[in-house]
């Protein structure tokens, strides 16, 4: 009887145990979180999303030349965004390598200023889904390549046995990645100086790192003015997202939701076209 009694309470731990593993496995069941979106409710409050960008960036963010406004693809994308969430956005201009740390310490609500995802920022802010990917690729006046007779380069690194200083805009992942390759670079604070020093009548920058479509519509900027550029090193890079405090999760989820349903109906395609990015 006593053994009997003992297998019965042996089960009945078990089934409890087993119970008590799916209420608290984060896999099985959903978890309440107890963590409120301050963020969130602010904008709710306000019906206004506070955005940084640095609007040196074209064609994702630039000033336009007559309305004194900040425009652009990620600029209307974002603004099409806040629109399917009834919400309007106040653009604010910061300097690239500060927007993270303004949106850390609750200044802004969310960067959008062609932020490349990675695994390093992930460890400081979150990303909404990706909205576009791009190339890296080094730029070069066609008649510097020609004269120092280079075609292409296969890597970052083969950059400082040429000799070659490279300006790149600090804060950027392009500038790190220059860094650990060696390369001698000159880093601006905009992204718009280091391609203008680059065609300047003395510049200290042979050449320039960055993205697509940035270094694409440099390339036609100059081939608008007379001068020829052309791309002497190219590989894929990361995707593009708009990013958020680790905190606001759901303003991250709203922001998904309506990426979501634009990339969907076709509007972010539509954009792409109209600012060729």
């Amino acid at each position: 009887m006593a053994k009997v009694l003992t297998v019965a309470l042996v089960v009945i731990m078990l089934v409890v145990g087993f119970g008590v593993g799916l209420i608290s496995s984060p896999f099985l069941l959903a978890q309440s979180s107890s963590s409120t979106d301050t963020v969130w409710a602010n904008i709710q409050k306000t019906g206004v999303i506070r955005v940084g960008t640095d609007p040196t960036w074209p064609p994702y963010q630039l000033i336009d030349n007559q309305t004194g406004k900040i425009v652009g693809f990620e600029v209307d994308l974002a603004d099409a965004c806040a629109a399917k969430l009834g919400l309007t956005i106040d653009w604010q201009s910061v300097a690239f390598d500060n927007i993270i740390l303004s949106v850390q310490q609750g200044q802004l609500d969310m960067g959008v200023s062609g932020f490349s995802v990675t695994p390093e920022r992930l460890d400081q802010v979150s990303f909404t889904i990706p909205h576009s990917t791009t190339e890296g690729q080094i730029v070069m006046l066609k008649s510097v390549a020609d004269a120092k007779h280079i075609t292409t380069v296969t890597s970052l690194a083969e950059l400082k046995s040429l000799g070659i200083t490279v300006g790149v805009q600090s804060g950027n992942v392009e500038q790190t990645e220059l860094q650990d390759a060696g390369v001698p670079i000159a880093t601006w604070s905009d992204s718009a100086a280091p391609f203008q020093d680059m065609v300047s009548a003395n510049p200290s920058v042979q050449a320039v790192y960055a993205e697509t479509p940035i270094t694409t519509s440099w390339i036609a900027t100059f081939q608008s003015e007379g001068k020829s550029a052309t791309v002497i090193y190219s590989h894929p890079y990361y995707p593009v997202a708009f990013l958020t405090a680790k905190g606001s999760h759901t303003l991250l989820d709203k922001m998904d939701g309506a990426l979501a349903q634009l990339i969907y109906d076709g509007t972010v395609d539509q954009l792409k076209a109209k600012w060729h990015a």
